[in-house]
């Protein structure tokens, strides 16, 4: 895998999760992506090996339905067959809830989290995160 494969497949992964929301919000990219040093080292010895994340907001919908967002994202990819990274039900079960979770196979993980912006009414901002898995860095002609 290389950085362009992993953006597209981490692109894919916000692409299942929105596409069957009952309310169509628009996702925004938040920053471009970040490509930066693996943070599964493997032992002490050099790693060059790089990881891509993709951060996006889920706009144009009431923050009300923030929470409910989350949850669909959770729906939708559990229905891709994708696992259970270390959410449990308390952290769905409130009003802003969050999850964490991975593809099988190849190991991209992903959360939904409802950041809150007005506790006392309920409203809040669903933003969806994509991490890739580690990859090396292209091969460098004449270095």
């Amino acid at each position: 895998m290389n950085e362009e494969q992993a953006v597209d497949r981490a692109e894919g992964i916000i692409r299942q999760a929105v596409d069957g929301m009952s309310i169509k919000p628009t996702p925004e990219r938040t920053a471009p992506e970040t490509v930066g040093p693996c943070i599964a080292k493997d032992d002490s010895s050099s790693d060059d090996r790089l990881q891509v994340t993709l951060y996006y907001k889920l706009t144009g919908v009431p923050g009300t339905e923030a929470g409910s967002l989350v949850l669909q994202a959770r729906d939708a990819w559990l229905k891709q067959g994708h696992k259970y990274n270390s959410s449990d039900e308390a952290d769905m079960a409130g009003p802003f809830p969050w999850v964490s979770m991975r593809t099988e196979p190849d190991d991209f993980w992903m959360e939904g989290i409802t950041g809150v912006l007005d506790r006392t009414k309920g409203e809040g901002l669903a933003t969806l995160k994509v991490t890739s898995p580690c990859f090396l860095p292209p091969v460098r002609e004449g270095g």
